[in-house]
């Protein structure tokens, strides 16, 4: 009801950005009106994010971040959801590339070639328009690789980004932790 009063009212970005916010408490599990279907995490992603790209098509973040959940979040894996997200946000605004990125890289996870994935990922890392969620995804997936100095690496430039901030305490922790690791493995 309030997305649509506001959106009559001409307000659709600010609109937006109060479902923007709603999916990240929901996300940090903030939002108790919103609950989870029992044995789905995170289960609503997918209508949160689908709701901020209705309200505002050029408010990409929300597609990225829903599409970065939904496809690369171990707990969550709906790949098929993440899909449909992001061809939602291409046939309301084609011209944001990494949508099409973001649906190649998903196309590559889902064949097993974890290489072109990560390739792909890799292109996007410095676009702004990146979220930082799936930066972090790709510290992580260098980590399960075995690759530590690769993940060591994306921490700290995760680290040394300041539009990353929200990870900024989770860099700090995955890059003590790798740090340790490899002192570790010297020691041997």
């Amino acid at each position: 009801f309030r997305d649509s009063v506001l959106a009559s009212g001409g307000l659709r970005a600010a609109a937006a950005d109060l479902a923007w916010i709603q999916l990240l408490q929901y996300m940090a599990g903030n939002l108790p009106e919103i609950v989870d279907r029992p044995g789905r995490r995170h289960d609503r992603v997918l209508s949160l994010s689908r709701r901020i790209v209705r309200l505002d098509p050029h408010f990409h973040r929300g597609a990225l971040y829903g599409a970065s959940v939904l496809g690369w979040f171990e707990e969550v894996d709906r790949h098929e959801e993440a899909v449909e997200l992001l061809e939602e946000g291409i046939r309301r605004t084609p011209e944001e590339p990494l949508y099409k990125l973001y649906l190649a890289a998903l196309a590559f996870k889902r064949k097993g070639d974890d290489a072109r994935m990560v390739g792909l990922l890799e292109a996007s890392f410095d676009d702004p328009r990146t979220p930082t969620t799936m930066r972090a995804i790709l510290a992580n997936l260098y980590a399960l690789k075995g690759d530590d100095a690769k993940s060591l690496e994306t921490w700290r430039r995760i680290l040394a980004n300041p539009l990353d901030s929200a990870e900024h305490g989770r860099a700090r922790e995955r890059i003590a932790k790798l740090r340790a690791s490899e002192r570790s493995r010297r020691a041997r």
